[in-house]
């Protein structure tokens, strides 16, 4: 639970920094109910925090491309403007509502491990925002959304997840007849990313089209 409480914590200093360059709208993100709850703490505050000003030092060098003295001059600056508690509460019900989830998400989502969606909800809200995420996740469909919607539901899992090892997982697990190898030979894990975007878009049938396009269907049963 630590350390998902400091992941909250820090995605939310970062974009109360998006926020004070005008680059967040502030809109309330509309999510589903939820019956999970902001987390009991029961570890020292000051030395959270002291681990939340590292991971914000480390996520300034690396967006902004500084030194570690000017980032952690930065990362004070962020760290002093506070932490706004409604931002907190509403992330905290974003983030409940997708760990409650995540194993019925249809981008292969059984096979996630916790780390893995931890990871994909912590990146969706650092590049969508709080608001948008949580649009996204109410608004996800089988068919039927735009592309710009559908690939932002996708990256988030591309970026921390194997997708070209969770379609061969999902395939031993489904029993196919071919041979998982032979079939994804020469597919790519952007490949696989297409196939679901598809599947946002266009449904199943859009995601059997897209994924026939790219495996290899002369591999014989049985090899």
């Amino acid at each position: 639970m630590r350390i998902r409480t400091t992941l909250l914590l820090m995605v939310t200093v970062l974009l109360a920094a998006s926020c004070a360059d005008g680059s967040e709208s502030g809109s309330t993100a509309t999510v589903a109910p939820t019956t999970t709850g902001a987390p009991t703490t029961t570890y020292d505050i000051d030395e959270t925090m002291d681990g939340v000003r590292e991971e914000v030092v480390q996520l300034v060098m690396e967006r902004d491309g500084v030194d570690r003295a000017a980032a952690e001059i930065r990362a004070d600056e962020l760290m002093e403007q506070g932490i706004d508690s409604e931002a907190v509460d509403q992330q905290f019900i974003l983030f409940g509502n997708w760990m409650d989830n995540y194993r019925s998400h249809p981008v292969l989502g059984r096979h996630w491990t916790e780390g893995e969606a931890e990871c994909a909800i912590v990146t969706m809200i650092r590049v969508e925002g709080v608001a948008r995420s949580g649009a996204l996740m109410n608004g996800a469909s089988v068919g039927n959304m735009s592309a710009e919607d559908a690939i932002s539901l996708v990256q988030p899992v591309g970026f921390c997840t194997d997708l070209l090892a969770l379609m061969r997982g999902d395939m031993v697990e489904l029993g196919v007849p071919q041979d998982p190898d032979c079939l994804l030979a020469g597919v790519t894990e952007e490949d696989v990313a297409k196939w679901f975007v598809a599947l946002f878009m266009h449904g199943r049938d859009g995601f059997n089209g897209a994924m026939g396009e790219d495996l290899d269907l002369t591999c014989p049963t049985g090899s």
